[in-house]
């Protein structure tokens, strides 16, 4: 009986451990992201776009700010003040009063006797306790513009700050699409590395059998060696690439360098990312149709025109209504003083140290440089159109080369291998067209990850998606 519970004891542990080494297992299992994963997850904690984001609610702010501008300002102020001594004065009964003052005065009364002293009368000026509050209330009505043009400015400065958060959007999924597949061309290289050690590892043993039996000599077998040798130190680096990568490819998604994380995809490409045909010119004009970088400068150079427009207005009179309601108390009033006014302002600029003159020059000098900045801008952007261009229609011809290598050395290999059974080449000529086939194999996936980049980047460099 207690052989039979031991069992049952023993196979219910069994389980319960078995089930943990699985789950340990599988939380140990890299997390694996695709290309469009990985891009969100950038866009959710990369820092130049958190920045970019930022900015933008900061233009946001400035135009609410400037909108203030438009619309009334009222302030409210109140004060409470207690007069521990307040200021006396005396009067006659019959007339006439005076203020003590030192060394005497105006009105100085006579020293009280006891004859005149029923006829003095003593006044206090003011209260203790004095409490007042205002409520003052400014509308600009004619400035020649100022403030209107400022809400537009600041309204234009929040549009080129929305082209500035979609270049950062652009140029993050192109840093992403890089970093993505970066990682996984290094580890397809690693997979073709294997391959190869493996590979020579065989050719290695067939020789080394074949020396055995007197088949081959001892140079096949060296030169077997020194070819794992050279397999082994390319899948070492292969294997230091894909680290780098990897690290590479968690620095642009923010991920913290010690997260194990993984990418998922494929280097093959797909009928719908196959090359359209294109013009150059025609996308050199897309281009400039669609850069968020150009339509920055063009909205630049319409805040640069209403900065000269406000800074003109500093020269010229403006008027603003104003209005003034105070209510003041004491213990000495039996009803609220209430004072309203209501009244225009005028400000009429007469002098002011040539400091208008010099701020319009400012302004004009800065229009100037968004110009030039806005021309260097589409200088850069052909320029990039172009080069990327050039460098996808040579991705692609590399493909082509690279397909018809591949298929060479796979045919090479097949042709080693009948001669090797037929004892016409050694194990030796065998690796080396094996090895052929391996190093077409990684050219070949070397150009497809070179054109699907050069695809990503024109798409960026023309800031469209290409049909």
């Amino acid at each position: 009986m207690h052989l039979l519970r031991f069992c049952h004891l023993t196979c219910i542990g069994g389980t319960l451990l078995l089930l943990l080494l699985n789950l340990s297992a599988i939380a140990q299992e890299p997390k694996a992201l695709t290309l469009e994963e990985s891009i969100e997850i950038a866009k959710q904690s990369n820092l130049t776009v958190q920045t970019a984001e930022q900015n933008l609610k900061a233009a946001e702010a400035q135009v609410r700010a400037a909108l203030g501008g438009l619309l009334p300002r009222v302030t409210a102020s109140g004060n409470y003040t207690y007069f521990k001594d307040v200021q006396k004065s005396v009067i006659r009964a019959s007339g006439g009063f005076g203020l003590p003052m030192p060394g005497g005065g105006m009105d100085e009364m006579p020293p009280p006797s006891a004859d005149n002293e029923a006829d003095i009368i003593e006044l206090e000026f003011g209260a203790h306790h004095n409490a007042q509050g205002t409520l003052n209330l400014t509308q600009p009505v004619f400035a020649w513009g100022r403030y209107y043009y400022g809400y537009q400015t600041a309204k234009l400065n929040y549009q080129a700050t929305q082209r500035d958060v979609d270049a950062a959007y652009n140029q993050l999924r192109l840093d992403v699409s890089q970093a993505f597949f970066g990682a996984l061309v290094a580890q397809e290289f690693v997979r073709v590395a294997q391959q190869s050690v493996s590979l020579v590892e065989e050719q290695l043993a067939i020789a080394e059998a074949s020396l055995n039996v007197g088949a081959a000599t001892n140079f096949d077998v060296l030169r077997a060696k020194v070819q794992l040798a050279n397999a082994k130190s390319v899948l070492i680096r292969a294997e230091n690439g894909v680290r780098t990568a990897k690290n590479a490819y968690k620095t642009v998604l923010n991920i913290p360098l010690a997260e194990d994380v993984a990418v998922k995809g494929t280097l093959e490409i797909p009928e719908n990312r196959q090359m359209p045909v294109l013009n150059l010119d025609e996308l050199i004009q897309q281009a400039l149709e669609n850069r968020p970088e150009v339509h920055r400068t063009q909205l630049s150079e319409q805040v640069a025109h209403k900065q000269i427009d406000i800074a003109k207005t500093r020269r010229l009179p403006d008027l603003g209504l104003f209005s003034n309601y105070q209510i003041s108390q004491n213990e000495r009033l039996t009803e609220m003083n209430r004072i309203w006014s209501v009244g225009f302002q005028i400000n009429i600029p007469i002098f002011d140290g040539f400091a208008t003159s010099a701020a319009v020059q400012q302004t004009e000098s800065i229009l100037k440089q968004v110009q030039l900045g806005g021309d260097q801008v589409k200088v850069g952007v052909e320029f990039e159109v172009r080069s990327v261009y050039l460098d996808l229609l040579g991705a692609q011809t590399l493909i082509n080369v690279q397909r018809e290598a591949v298929v060479q050395a796979r045919e090479s290999v097949r042709i080693a291998n009948l001669q090797f059974q037929n004892g016409i080449i050694t194990t030796v000529a065998l690796t080396d067209t094996q090895l052929a086939l391996a190093q077409a194999e990684v050219n070949r996936l070397q150009a497809h990850h070179d054109y699907i980049v050069g695809l990503m980047r024109l798409e960026k460099a023309v800031g469209q998606t290409l049909q």
